[in-house]
């Protein structure tokens, strides 16, 4: 009879800190989405309301300010730093949601400094002539690579990562989710991240996309071509976040498990059931915050479930702070702001 495997099914202890900051009342939210901190420590928050996109915190949770390009579907908010200047890719997903009707338009990726100047936006795949009618775009995360490549992860469109030049020039694409093999296919792939782990020992750096309704992350070289899977049945993950050794990601839902021919118990997917994973190197969840203990079963993970008395909602990112204090945001989580979290 298979095992329990032992090491793998303790709760982890967290403290929570609901009041991490506040916001002035002319502030309005509908959903945060991302977290970024810059090198002077500022946090950098995006979220849906047009009136103001990014707000900008203090690194103890001081509102210092914010600014917005108009975005209803402001989402995915990555920080990067080109010759000592640092700036932001943000993603307008084109997606609106209206009394639980979603319509898709076009979505798009511009560069902007950190006071929201845009500095460029990115080609979409309709003017670059890769899509053809039937597909949408609708853009959710970007990361940018050692050698100033900028992937953008298409998860609520047609499920393709595009890859750009520093100068903004287009390079490539793969994923998607027909005519590939199992292994390479991508479905819903809301996030994308740089894995520079592998680097310490002389490797190279992967990229790590969520394929959310894959329910795992997959790993591919810096060219597209596929690496290895984390499978986390019941999972639904947001983006990886690397910090030190682990991989930090925010659960934006958990439920039935599903396979990737038959998705219909994604729909069965349960509200406020997110959490937070952490994960090592070797695959194996660490911590679940917030969910019921891991168990690992002849090496292989059983469904995660959130706790029934969770405080989350639907977790969309996590910002490691230090090695034991995270910052998360949460989409459709009743307009609270980000909350902190000492493990």
């Amino acid at each position: 009879m298979p095992q329990t495997s032992p090491s793998h099914h303790i709760n982890t202890p967290f403290r929570l800190n609901q009041q991490w900051t506040q916001v002035p009342k002319h502030i309005k939210i509908e959903n945060c989405h991302e977290l970024a901190r810059s090198q002077d420590g500022r946090i950098f928050l995006s979220v849906d309301h047009p009136d103001n996109n990014i707000l900008i915190f203090s690194d103890s949770g001081v509102f210092l300010e914010s600014w917005t390009l108009g975005y209803d579907g402001c989402h995915g908010l990555t920080l990067y730093e080109v010759d000592g200047c640092e700036y932001l890719l943000i993603t307008q997903t084109g997606v609106l949601e209206i009394d639980g009707i979603v319509s898709k338009g076009l979505g798009e990726v511009v560069q902007t400094t950190l006071d929201g100047r845009v500095v460029r936006q990115f080609s979409n795949p309709f003017e670059l002539g890769i899509y053809h009618d039937g597909l949408t775009y609708n853009p959710t995360e970007t990361c940018v690579a050692p050698n100033g490549d900028i992937y953008i992860a298409d998860g609520y469109g047609a499920s393709f990562i595009h890859c750009f030049a520093s100068d903004g020039s287009y390079k490539f694409s793969f994923g998607g989710t027909e005519g590939v093999p199992t292994d390479h296919s991508l479905i819903n792939p809301h996030g994308i991240a740089i894995d520079h782990r592998p680097t310490v020992n002389g490797g190279d750096p992967l990229l790590v996309i969520s394929s959310r309704k894959q329910s795992c992350f997959k790993f591919f070289t810096l060219a597209g071509e596929f690496v290895k899977s984390i499978h986390l049945p019941g999972v639904y993950p947001c983006r990886a976040v690397i910090h030190e050794s682990l991989l930090y990601c925010g659960v934006c839902w958990s439920g039935p498990v599903v396979s990737d021919i038959d998705l219909e118990n994604y729909a069965n997917r349960r509200d406020n059931s997110g959490f937070v994973l952490a994960i090592d190197e070797q695959g194996l969840v660490k911590h679940a915050i917030g969910a019921k203990p891991p168990v690992y079963i002849a090496g292989e993970l059983q469904p995660i479930e959130a706790i029934e008395s969770s405080p989350f909602h639907h977790v969309h990112d996590v910002l490691p702070l230090s090695s034991n204090t995270l910052l998360i945001s949460q989409w459709r989580g009743k307009q609270t702001l980000p909350y902190a979290i000492s493990i």
